[in-house]
């Protein structure tokens, strides 16, 4: 199960996790494909996800909160 909080918004743009059929837009991958790339590491997700950028509304993490994020990403690799 997703984490109620910091991925409470994330389901508007990703698929995060396996009872959510889709999200409300295609561009962003779902989590699962996030996982599973080769380059993926818990540490790299949590500073993107720390890290302002322009594709992803602005929500604020702290550093506890995107690393929970970040290994609950990492846990949907199969």
């Amino acid at each position: 199960m997703a984490p109620t909080s910091p991925s409470a918004g994330a389901p508007t743009c990703h698929v995060v996790n396996s009872e959510q059929k889709q999200a409300s837009t295609d561009t962003p991958p779902p989590f699962a494909v996030i996982a599973r790339k080769s380059d993926f590491t818990p540490e790299k997700i949590a500073f993107f996800l720390l890290d302002p950028h322009p594709k992803m509304p602005s929500f604020p993490l702290g550093r506890s909160e995107a690393a929970d994020l970040a290994a609950y990403i990492g846990s949907l690799r199969k």
